[in-house]
């Protein structure tokens, strides 16, 4: 039986212990897990995430200016003060180094079995589908190179910040409009869960973000705090990286937040007439995959990041999440290997990109290369920028290639009966996984967002203007 547990203050979370070494409990519910399977297992958790998962930070508590307000104000994001662990007896913690684990997509070396590359692909094709099935109308995807890393066993109950925080490292080192950003985030050291704890402790001692350093009592480190969007925007504005935070209050619904997102992924300017093919060509197909970044959504209890949104017949939109705190079925992990892959040799597609991080890395190499067009380091690039090189908030951005047909026919011809051959998920099953509509979001009121504009990485005064955490606060008139 397990222990009994006393009564957990409301910033507290305890992990308990059972007199039981060779079965494995639920550390929520306590039911037995030792008969089940590692999948059902994993089942078993998610059931207990798939409405509202307790897993990341709270979202700020400040107050909102008008609906287009530019003024920046502090967002002081409160969060647990304390987590005790109580560890369970059959509780193995893994090495720091595994602790560590970082993967991006141009990488030659295999994913990591909790990083899941291509689904942007997949969901692209399952869109597709569902349009022609008449229920999708229009949609939209980030970036093709973004990656879904989900939580382990170990930080499953306060990791969520800290694995959209690698989500974001794994787009932003392979995207190929801003190189430079590739060794700011890897050296000294690179992506990682404790690397992130090591690196924002730094920031504070450097005298960025005091107000959030004392809510942690300048103690991060080996720690299983839960951390926000905020300790984000601190992470990657040390590195140099330009990021933005958007704050939501929204007690009448959340369509604002909606309509932000949308223009977002879909480059919506009603003052703005099409000036470029690209933007003339938007229309051409149903689901488009633009170059934009994942952004992360933030809200009391949870973090997800977001990597498109669909709009259904009838108008409404529903956001397209890689959600830290679910795990991707293995036959749609395998698609998104297929696509990410298609070859099966076990690298990547990309090698411009890899070519190109071979002469950025390390970071001591920045001296000797001047920066310069993507076009020119990277070879042909596939993608189209504005008139600076650079993916804007504002800016239309597609891509059209015809590898997706070549994918397309891989799959259909994976698609017979031979054993052990993967076949193509249903769009249903793939949408379930990652689809989050209004129904699920309207319980909460406020939401914060973090979003990267893609520009030139920070100067040392800039990253001083910006050491204090602001917001741009949006409310409905």
């Amino acid at each position: 039986m397990p222990n009994k547990i006393r009564s957990l203050a409301d910033d507290e979370v305890e992990l308990v212990s059972h007199n039981h070494p060779n079965k494995l409990f639920c550390q929520i519910c306590h039911v037995d897990l030792t008969p089940m399977t590692i999948p059902q297992r994993e089942n078993h958790y998610e059931e207990h995430f798939s409405d509202e998962p307790h897993a990341s930070g709270s979202v700020s508590s400040g107050s909102a200016a008008g609906k287009e307000s530019k003024h920046t104000s502090r967002s002081p994001a409160k969060f647990p003060s304390k987590i005790r662990i109580k560890t369970p007896s059959n509780f193995i913690k893994p090495s720091h180094d595994k602790q560590n684990i970082f993967w991006h997509s141009s990488q030659d070396s295999n994913p990591p079995p909790n990083f899941s590359p291509g689904l942007i692909s997949v969901l692209r094709r399952a869109l597709t589908r569902s349009h022609d099935k008449g229920a999708t109308e229009r949609a939209w995807l980030a970036f093709e190179k973004a990656v879904h890393i989900c939580g382990e066993y170990w930080d499953m109950m306060w990791g969520c910040g800290y694995r959209n925080y690698l989500m974001a490292c794994a787009a932003l080192m392979d995207q190929q409009t801003q190189p430079l950003y590739f060794p700011l985030l890897d050296a000294p050291a690179p992506p990682g869960l404790r690397n992130l704890q090591i690196l924002v402790e730094r920031a504070w001692k450097d005298n960025y973000d005091q107000d959030g350093a004392r809510q942690f009592k300048y103690r991060l480190v080996d720690t299983c705090e839960w951390i926000g969007a905020g300790e984000l925007y601190v992470a990657f504005t040390y590195r140099g990286i330009p990021a933005q935070l958007v704050d939501f209050a929204l007690p009448r619904g959340i369509e604002p937040l909606l309509q932000w997102i949308l223009d977002y992924f879909s480059g919506s300017n009603s003052h703005r007439k099409a000036t470029t093919v690209s933007e003339a060509l938007r229309g051409a197909r149903p689901v488009i995959v633009t170059d934009k970044l994942p952004i992360i959504l933030q809200h009391q209890g949870h973090s997800r990041t977001i990597v498109g949104c669909e709009q259904v017949k009838g108008g409404a939109i529903n956001l397209l999440t890689f959600d830290p705190a679910r795990h991707v079925p293995q036959n749609i992990r395998r698609a998104g290997l297929i696509h990410h892959n298609p070859s099966g040799s076990g690298g990547s597609t990309s090698r411009p990109t890899k070519a190109l991080h071979r002469v950025m890395h390390p970071v001591k190499t920045m001296k000797a290369h001047k920066r310069k067009s993507p076009d020119l380091q990277g070879g042909p690039s596939k993608r189209r920028h504005g008139p600076n090189g650079a993916a804007r908030h504002d800016q239309d951005v597609i891509v059209l290639t015809n590898e997706d047909d070549a994918i397309d026919g891989q799959f259909e011809s994976r698609g017979g009966p031979n054993p052990g051959v993967s076949e193509e998920p249903e769009p249903e099953e793939v949408l379930k996984i990652f689809r989050v509509d209004l129904k699920q979001l309207s319980k909460k009121k406020k939401f914060q967002i973090l979003w990267f504009p893609l520009e030139e990485p920070l100067s040392e005064q800039e990253k001083r203007r910006r050491s204090e955490v602001t917001s741009e606060h949006i409310e409905p008139l």
